[in-house]
């Protein structure tokens, strides 16, 4: 059986009727007891031989930023020039591999491409504008900032030009953990060591509630889940529930610096009721959203977090037992929970939310947008 994206592409290029992909939709989910929508399908890799010519691809990546990375350190401009050409035409080229490729057939390689790209073209931007600060005669301390801040600008319209080219539905997420990574990388050097933690964590939920809006509105543009957009949706959740947890228990747990880096203190046993009720949260919002990647991201940060009991073993233990009890309890009633919890908001509410169950009532939404996928 096809996937539903491959429903929907079927239909709309009138090779079968929309009928007929709502009885073939039907079916499946008799079979198998639930929804392909609700499953939340997700393709990683188009196969094996996919997945063996990605890591092909990965090693050859990792070689060469291996290569630039004993390059770019060094402080004198010959170095600094040769890392950034060499940057550029390595982003460059695989820019150009991405456009030779079929990206629905090879998302393993797409992905390996994508973050390579990402990776080559923020460190070709970097040392530009770092060889710029060096000729303008600015120490190190005073070109960070504008340094970093400028190669954020300009790399997000460097991406924004990858995703408008090739569409591929892992890139918002990644934009997002890069950049996300390198703005709290410039904000842990901001502030001072007293504020470093709190300052820190405040912008990484930030950038969690930004990425969480921005997959509820991609969610919320296909809420059949039969189009690459929910894909799109997919990754975003996953970033936004891995920074949103991180941040919340850096708040809660507090923080100390070591050697520069912030270290979380560890949860204590008396504050095991506030991870519930964050693990609840995220729960309630993952059904209303019909998410659980949205929850998954939230829970996986809560394992080894507990070394505040007093015996780090009893930590990882107690972390492991709640990740995994939540996680086996929410997917096996997942439709029945989202059921009832829909049942008690307002149908109108209700009605706006993603409605991946093929019982659910209501008219077959019908607004049609450009295929995801770049077409070649």
């Amino acid at each position: 059986m096809r996937t539903e994206i491959d429903l929907d592409a079927a239909a709309a290029a009138g090779l079968i009727g929309e009928d007929q992909a709502i009885a073939l939709r039907n079916f499946q989910a008799t079979r198998d007891g639930l929804s392909g929508a609700t499953s939340e399908k997700f393709q990683l890799f188009g196969g094996y031989a996919d997945l063996v010519i990605g890591i092909g691809m990965a090693m050859i990546v990792l070689a060469g930023g291996t290569v630039l990375s004993g390059i770019d350190q060094l402080d004198e401009m010959p170095g600094i020039m040769v890392g950034m050409l060499l940057s550029y035409a390595a982003a460059a080229g695989l820019f150009a591999v991405t456009a030779r490729i079929n990206l629905r057939a090879s998302p393993a390689m797409a992905m390996v491409l994508t973050a390579g790209f990402a990776a080559f073209s923020a460190s070709a931007l970097v040392l530009t504008l770092v060889g710029l600060a060096e000729a303008l005669g600015l120490m190190p301390h005073q070109a960070k900032v504008p340094v970093f801040g400028g190669a954020l600008l300009a790399h997000a319209a460097v991406m924004w030009v990858h995703w408008r080219r090739f569409r591929f539905p892992p890139t918002p997420a990644l934009i997002v953990a890069l950049h996300g990574f390198v703005a709290l990388g410039v904000t842990n050097d901001l502030f001072p060591y007293d504020a470093r933690a709190v300052a820190t964590s405040a912008s990484a939920l930030l950038i969690a509630t930004g990425a969480m809006i921005a997959g509820v509105w991609w969610d919320l543009t296909d809420i059949r889940r039969e189009t690459e957009r929910s894909q799109t949706a997919f990754w975003l959740h996953c970033v936004a529930g891995v920074l949103m947890s991180r941040a919340l228990f850096s708040l809660l747990t507090g923080s100390t610096i070591i050697d520069g880096e912030i270290i979380l203190t560890g949860l204590t046993l008396a504050q095991f009721p506030y991870v519930v009720a964050m693990v609840l949260g995220a729960a309630v919002i993952s059904l209303l959203l019909d998410r659980r990647s949205l929850l998954v991201g939230c829970l996986l940060p809560t394992v080894g977090i507990f070394e505040g009991m007093g015996d780090d073993r009893a930590g990882v233990v107690a972390g492991l037992l709640l990740a995994g009890t939540a996680l086996i309890f929410f997917s096996t009633a997942w439709v029945q929970l989202r059921t009832g919890l829909l049942a008690l908001l307002p149908e109108g509410i209700a009605a706006q939310l993603p409605r991946t169950s093929l019982t659910a009532p209501g008219q077959r939404p019908t607004r049609r947008h450009k295929p995801l996928w770049a077409l070649r």
